[in-house]
């Protein structure tokens, strides 16, 4: 027999187009349920200035869930996902907080000298420490 045909009649790739046929289908709820966390979770965040964790967390773990089902259905894995392995586990994350910004008082001066920060490139060259080295270039 050619390989073609062995290739074709052979069952575990029947099985796996049947896991994968389910997973995709899986992938559609998934993306409805994502948008509805997102939908609540930002209307948490408006009306009580966080986030709400269980909804963090959920969000987390199917997200996560959606990457191992896409690397199933892409053949860079041959782990089946949930349900057919546990949930993958979801890691403490900071939370969102609104928070106010600070008010600057008007007519607030900040003296530059205070402000140190070595982030910022000088553009001006050091003086010389001579008359004699004012003279002089560098090509």
């Amino acid at each position: 027999m050619s390989d073609k045909k062995i290739s074709l009649l052979n069952a575990n790739t029947w099985i796996r187009g049947a896991y994968m046929l389910l997973f995709g289908l899986l992938l559609v709820a998934a993306r409805l349920i994502i948008s509805i966390v997102v939908v609540v979770q930002f209307l948490f965040v408006l009306f009580t200035g966080s986030d709400n964790d269980n909804l963090r967390n959920l969000g987390q773990g199917l997200g996560k869930w959606v990457y191992q089902t896409l690397m199933f259905l892409t053949f860079n894995s041959q782990e089946k996902p949930f349900p057919f392995d546990e949930w993958p586990a979801v890691e403490a994350s900071d939370g969102y907080s609104a928070s106010q910004v600070d008010d600057i008082e008007e007519g607030e001066f900040v003296d530059a000298e205070d402000v140190v920060n070595d982030d910022i490139p000088s553009f001006t060259a050091e003086q010389p420490e001579s008359d004699e080295d004012a003279g002089k270039t560098t090509n």
